[in-house]
């Protein structure tokens, strides 16, 4: 399954600075009915990211479903030529560029569609609006891409925009985030939900908000706790459901340590990477331990359901990824419970900080095959028993290889020190004060 996303991003002929554009980007949303907001209590938020000489403004927002039907409105609103583009799973993208006055004017592809009639574009409508070398976008589209992604990286060199696939959530100098709320209104949303989830349940708990929207912190000793709150719409139903019900939260989370070399990925990863594992992962992976069903559905038109939705996903949250996490106070409690969040680091180097590694080596398989006896895929493994102490003296043998190399084995210890270091330093300007 490759990437897919929709996106944005508006050409700024003038070189607007950051604050003439946010302004006029403020404007156009007054003229349709809205006002500035405090991200408590906004009802939309969008991501504004420049490009190193402005001549591209990217417009990035949560939920990126309407990001085509936006970009017409975007470019008769402000007056500015807007490309949308639309990846589908790695393998082509669309590129459909907008005039001034919100029409389309032409479409091109990059990749390999899924259909077989592909319409040919104009040169010359590139050409002129957008004062391109049309050679360069033929030898992009001849290219050999692997990914569709590459080819759209390509082509933002060709026309200065370096951020063709910027995520929301973006950090850094380049990125403007501007909130709004409907004028005269006050609406209850499912981000102004959280964050009165967080102020009374989360943030007593210890947690803290991060600069990644809806993704809480909480620190304790060398573990970092995550949990990040996500939506998206529901697009399939079972006979019997109401279809009102169509846009589904996600509580993901994961338990981390300061030891963990790409500790960022949590905080800038895209949606549905599975890097923080989702609801609907973690009742299948302990379907046993986990009583009833959940998933958090609400209609966007009916607060009413979404103050169910809410209360739902804070009793999920408090009867199980809580007591997951508290089960989880240093190193060796963490590699215990790993398996029960799919924890996709590099494990191998946390064995070195804990004095009894070969006792808690062979207590952690004997769990393991007490599990995978009663697992319906893990118990199929030929040789179960077998495998087990296998993979107990191959990861023994391993550890004891670096512990017999001095040198090795304080590599090791100074790289996870250097490690811990660098990650406190992230973390800090991760929390929000």
């Amino acid at each position: 399954m490759g990437r897919s996303f929709k996106i944005n991003h508006v050409l700024n002929a003038d070189k607007q600075t950051k604050a003439q554009f946010k302004k006029q980007f403020t404007d156009m949303m007054k003229a349709k009915g809205y006002t500035s907001a405090k991200e408590d209590d906004a009802e939309l938020c969008y991501e504004l990211v420049f490009s190193a000489d402005r001549k591209w403004v990217t417009i990035l927002f949560e939920d990126d479903t309407e990001a085509k039907n936006k970009a017409s409105a975007f470019a008769r609103d402000l007056g500015m030529q807007v490309l949308s583009v639309e990846l589908v799973d790695s393998d082509f993208a669309e590129l459909t560029l907008f005039g001034l006055n919100g029409s389309p004017v032409d479409t091109m592809f990059l990749g390999e569609p899924y259909f077989d009639e592909v319409p040919e574009p104009s040169p010359l409508k590139w050409q002129t609006m957008l004062g391109i070398d049309w050679a360069k976008v033929e030898e992009i589209q001849q290219g050999d891409h692997t990914f569709a992604e590459d080819a759209l990286c390509e082509f933002g060199e060709i026309i200065g925009c370096e951020n063709m696939l910027a995520e929301y959530g973006n950090e850094g100098d380049n990125a403007v985030r501007v909130y709004f709320k409907k004028a005269g209104e006050k609406k209850l949303t499912y981000r102004t939900a959280y964050n009165k989830v967080f102020s009374e349940v989360l943030e007593p708990l210890g947690f803290v908000k991060t600069q990644t929207p809806l993704l809480y912190m909480r620190s304790r000793g060398d573990i970092i706790d995550l949990i990040k709150i996500e939506e998206s719409r529901k697009d399939m139903f079972s006979s019997g459901e109401d279809t009102r019900l169509n846009r589904l939260i996600d509580v993901c989370f994961v338990a981390s340590t300061l030891y963990e070399g790409w500790l960022e990925r949590f905080f800038t990863s895209e949606k549905n990477t599975g890097l923080l594992v989702g609801t609907r992962k973690y009742i299948a992976k302990n379907q046993k331990e986990i009583e009833g069903s959940f998933e958090f559905v609400y209609d966007k038109e009916d607060p009413e359901t979404l103050r169910t939705a809410v209360e739902q996903s804070v009793d999920y949250i408090l009867k199980y990824v809580i007591p997951l996490f508290d089960e989880i106070i240093d190193v060796k409690t963490f590699l215990k419970n790993t398996y029960k969040f799919s924890y996709s680091g590099d494990l191998f180097p946390l064995y070195f900080l804990i004095d009894d590694h070969h006792e808690f080596i062979l207590q952690e398989n004997k769990e393991f095959f007490e599990r995978a006896k009663n697992d319906p895929i893990l118990s199929r493994i030929p040789d179960l028993s077998k495998s087990v102490e296998e993979s107990t003296k191959e990861l023994e043998d391993k550890i004891k290889a670096v512990i017999d190399d001095r040198n090795r084995y304080n590599e090791f210890l100074d790289k996870l020190s250097e490690t811990k270091i660098k990650n406190l330093e992230y973390l800090k300007k991760q929390v929000i004060n």
